[in-house]
C-alpha cells in the first residue's frame, strides 16, 4: 500500500501529517502521526468516530493512551484499516477541550462522556478531567438517576482508583445493591450499561454488538485478532469472504498477508494469499511465498506460475528470484527447462558474466545453456577466443556485449572475413541497417585483398 497524508484543519494553519500506526484499545482508537517537524500530534477516534488531534510532547506512564499502546492491538503504517478509519471520517479538524466537551454531549451518554475525557490525561490536567466527570456524575444525581450516577462513579474509579472521592461514592450504601449486580454479571444490568456489556461479552456476542452498531472496522480487527489466535477453516472462509464488502483487491491481499505472518502454518492463508499474488501478476510475492513457505505446486498452480513467469519475462529484479528458481527447477525439472534458459538470458541482461556464472553454480543440474555460460566464464579474457565469445553472446540475444567481441576480433584479425560477416549480422538485427551495408561491403573487400 502506498503512504498517505492526513489533513487536519485547525485555526492558523491546516496540518498534514503522516501516520506511523493505529492502535485499537476497547472503544478507542488511536493514530499516531507526525508533521514535517517531526512532531508527534495524536488523532482521537471513540467507536470509529473521531474526537480530536493533540500535539503530543510525552504520554504519562500510566495514562489510558499509554495503556492501549501496550495492551491494545497496532497496525503499522499503511494499513487497510487505518486508511479506512481516516476516510470514513473526512474532513478531520482539531478542536480545543471546550470544542471537544461540547462536541461529545450531544451524541453521547455521560457515561460514555467521562470513558472519552479518560483518554486524554497525558494532555489536560487530571484535577480538570476529574472535576468534569464529577460534573457528569452529579447531572445523574439530580436527576435521581442513580444506576447512571454509578455508572459514571465506575469510570472514575478506573481512572482515579485512589481518591477519597471516588472511594467514599463506590463504598455508598445507596449504590451497594448495584455494585452486587456488577459482581454478578446482571443481565438486567449489562443491558443499562453498553461499556460493562461489551467488556463482559463472548467473540461472538462482541462480534454480533460491533456489527449492530456499524463499527465494521473494530469487527474486522476483533475477527482478525480471534483468528490469529484460533484459526478454523470456518472462521476463516467467512472472514475472508466478508472483506470484500468494504476492501479492495490489494487492501485484501494485505492484509491476509499479515494474517499469514501471524499464523505461517495455517494453510487456506497462504494458498488464498499464493492465488491472490499470481492473478495480480507480483512476481516476487509469489516467488517469496513459495520459498519461504516450502509449498508444494500441483499441477494447476504450477501452471500458474509458469504463464506468469512466461509473460513477466523475469522483469523484476532477476537475481532475487535465485532461490525461487532454484527450489521450483528441483521440484519440476522436466517441466521447467524453458524457464530455467529465460532466467538466465535474463540474468546476462542485467548482471556481469562473472556473477551470472557464480549465481548458476547453486543449480545441481546444468542446462545446456548453463554450460555455454560456463564456457564463457572459462574464454572471456582469452583473446584467441573473441569470436567464440561473440557467437556465445549472440546466442543468449546480447548484441551489444557480441559486437564488442566480434570488434575486437576484428582489430586482432584484420585480414579475416568471419568478424565481419557477423558484424553485419548483429547490425541487421538491430535495425541499423547502413552499419550492416558498410560491414557487408568491408568483408567483401578483405576476400578480394585476400
Amino acid at each position: 500500500m502506498n503512504p498517505m497524508t492526513i489533513h487536519v484543519k485547525q485555526q492558523k494553519h491546516d496540518l498534514a501529517l503522516a501516520p506511523s500506526r493505529v492502535v485499537f484499545y476497547e472503544q478507542m482508537q488511536l493514530v499516531e502521526t507526525f508533521d514535517d517537524q517531526s512532531q508527534c500530534h495524536m488523532l482521537f477516534f471513540y467507536k470509529q468516530k473521531y474526537l480530536t488531534a493533540v500535539r503530543t510532547t510525552r504520554l504519562k506512564l500510566h495514562s489510558y493512551v499509554a495503556c492501549a499502546f501496550k495492551e491494545g492491538t497496532v497496525y503499522e503504517s499503511p494499513h487497510p484499516f487505518l486508511q479506512a478509519l481516516i476516510e470514513t471520517n473526512i474532513p478531520l479538524q482539531k478542536y480545543s477541550y471546550p470544542q471537544l466537551k461540547k462536541k461529545i454531549a450531544r451524541p453521547y451518554s455521560r457515561q460514555e462522556q467521562a470513558k472519552i475525557l479518560t483518554f486524554f490525561e497525558s494532555f489536560i490536567p487530571k484535577k480538570q478531567l476529574f472535576q468534569d466527570m464529577k460534573s457528569l456524575f452529579y447531572q445523574y444525581r439530580r436527576e435521581g438517576n442513580m444506576s447512571a450516577a454509578y455508572r459514571v462513579i465506575r469510570v472514575m474509579r478506573d481512572f482515579a482508583p485512589n481518591n477519597r472521592f471516588v472511594k467514599e461514592m463506590a463504598n455508598d450504601l445507596s449504590y451497594r445493591k448495584l455494585a452486587n449486580l456488577y459482581l454478578e454479571e446482571s443481565q438486567t444490568l449489562m443491558e443499562r450499561d453498553p461499556l460493562f456489556k461489551e467488556m463482559c461479552a463472548s467473540f461472538e456476542d462482541h462480534q454480533r454488538l460491533l456489527e449492530k452498531e456499524g463499527r465494521w472496522i473494530e469487527a474486522y480487527t476483533h475477527q482478525l485478532s480471534h483468528i490469529s489466535n484460533q484459526p478454523t477453516s470456518e472462521s476463516y472462509q467467512s472472514y475472508r469472504a466478508s472483506l470484500s464488502r468494504h476492501f479492495d483487491s490489494d487492501s485484501r491481499t494485505y492484509i491476509l498477508e499479515e494474517l499469514s505472518q501471524a499464523i505461517p502454518s495455517f494453510q487456506p492463508v497462504t494458498e488464498d494469499l499464493f492465488h491472490n499474488h499470481v492473478v495480480n501478476e507480483n512476481v516476487n510475492a509469489v516467488a517469496r511465498l513459495y520459498t519461504e513457505r516450502e509449498l508444494n505446486l500441483n499441477e494447476e498452480q504450477f501452471k500458474q506460475v509458469e504463464a506468469l513467469l512466461e509473460e513477466n519475462r523475469f522483469n523484476e529484479t532477476p537475481e532475487n528470484l535465485l532461490p525461487f528458481m532454484k527450489r521450483i527447477t528441483a521440484q519440476h525439472p522436466d517441466q521447467t527447462r524453458k524457464l530455467l534458459d529465460a532466467f538466465v538470458i535474463r540474468l546476462l541482461e542485467t548482471m556481469e558474466l562473472e556473477q551470472v556464472h557464480d549465481f548458476l553454480k547453486a543449480f545441481k543440474k546444468k542446462s545446456s545453456l548453463m554450460r555455454k555460460v560456463e564456457r564463457m566464464n572459462e574464454i572471456h579474457e582469452d583473446l584467441d577466443c573473441m569470436q567464440e565469445l561473440g557467437e556465445l553472446y549472440y546466442g543468449f540475444h546480447q548484441l551489444e556485449k557480441s559486437i564488442e567481441c566480434f570488434q575486437m576480433e576484428m582489430e586482432l584479425k584484420p585480414s579475416a572475413p568471419e568478424p565481419l560477416r557477423w558484424l553485419s549480422k548483429v547490425y541487421a538485427d538491430k535495425k541499423m541497417l547502413d552499419e550492416s551495408k558498410a560491414y557487408q561491403q568491408l568483408c567483401v573487400d578483405v576476400q578480394k585483398w585476400a
